[in-house]
């Protein structure tokens, strides 16, 4: 069976007799503090909007207010960026319970090149968020990320390649670390990575047609090997808004899909087919909008995905 664990985003609720147990909760260079008492996720900085770098917390931290560029944060800049990071996080979480899930990001790829060189500047984070006994069980997951704006750099995590590449180096150490894995943000990347087949789509008004899956389905029956070391998924759906553009985490499959019944039936049949191993993994959707979530979430139930509330 394909198992998921509900998070609540943005205090959405799920359909009926779906219980989400665990909250995202943001955890932003901008935020001073957290307040919570239920099981939740930690949403770490995700690099993609200017930040003013002028809260209480990290006013001492030199290194990560130096490390932006047009105030856009630059992620795993380097070791010392990497020490204070931590300090951040722990002034943030401060008196509150330890996140069940810390969500962090990548770094850009006009300082750090290679996977090898972000997991020398991670372990130095991973060291010390581990030493710590309050985050013994906090498990950390990695999210692949596309859009920025930031045009200077692309981050190190963004392709279906990045993502089997990332497995095979994860897979071979001794990191306890997991990919979140944002599908939305796949059909992203491969819908903007070939501008004449994104003009062709865009006369049409559609993002996903039968080639742009077709690449996603083979790089999940490449993802199947690697499947332990994904943790979670990440759904939201994209509609066009009055500009003629696709708004992000406004839709639901429907509005991804263009109301392609068969497209949509087949991406999920093998999201499904992939994670059909009995291990629970976390379900992050990223959508603004209640209708929409209970879109998403029915779609997924009719295809045969089981939602296990009370698995924490």
């Amino acid at each position: 069976m394909t198992k998921l664990i509900p998070v609540k985003y943005r205090k959405i609720d799920y359909p009926d007799k779906i219980t989400a147990n665990i909250y995202e909760v943001a955890g932003n260079f901008d935020r001073e503090n957290i307040d919570v008492s239920t099981p939740y996720s930690l949403h770490t900085e995700y690099s993609f909007e200017e930040r003013e770098f002028n809260t209480n917390i990290i006013k001492d931290l030199t290194y990560i207010k130096e490390a932006q560029k047009n105030k856009i944060p630059q992620l795993w800049f380097n070791k010392n960026w990497t020490k204070e990071f931590f300090i951040f996080i722990d002034r943030l979480i401060d008196v509150n319970e330890a996140p069940e899930v810390l969500e962090i990001h990548p770094p850009y790829n006009e300082y750090c090149s290679s996977f090898e060189q972000f997991f020398e500047i991670f372990k130095v984070f991973y060291e010390e968020f581990k030493r710590k006994e309050k985050y013994k069980f906090t498990k950390i997951v990695i999210e692949n990320r596309f859009g920025t704006k930031n045009n200077s750099g692309k981050f190190l995590l963004s392709t279906c390649d990045d993502v089997l590449k990332f497995c095979e180096l994860l897979n071979k150490s001794d990191i306890d670390l997991k990919i979140i894995l944002d599908y939305p943000q796949l059909f992203s990347v491969v819908y903007s990575t070939n501008k004449e087949k994104q003009k062709e789509l865009k006369k049409k008004g559609i993002m996903i047609d039968e080639e742009i899956l077709e690449k996603i389905i083979l790089f999940n029956q490449d993802l199947k090997k690697y499947r332990k070391i994904i943790g979670g998924i990440h759904m939201w759906g994209k509609r066009i808004n009055k500009k003629g553009e696709w708004s992000p985490h406004f839709g639901n499959f429907n509005t991804l899909f263009s109301k392609n019944n068969y497209l949509k039936k087949k991406f999920l049949e093998s999201v499904k087919d992939t994670f059909n191993d009995d291990i629970p993994r976390y379900f992050v959707p990223e959508v603004n909008g209640r209708n929409d979530l209970h879109s998403i979430v029915n779609d997924m139930i009719e295809e045969g995905f089981i939602f296990e509330s009370n698995v924490l």
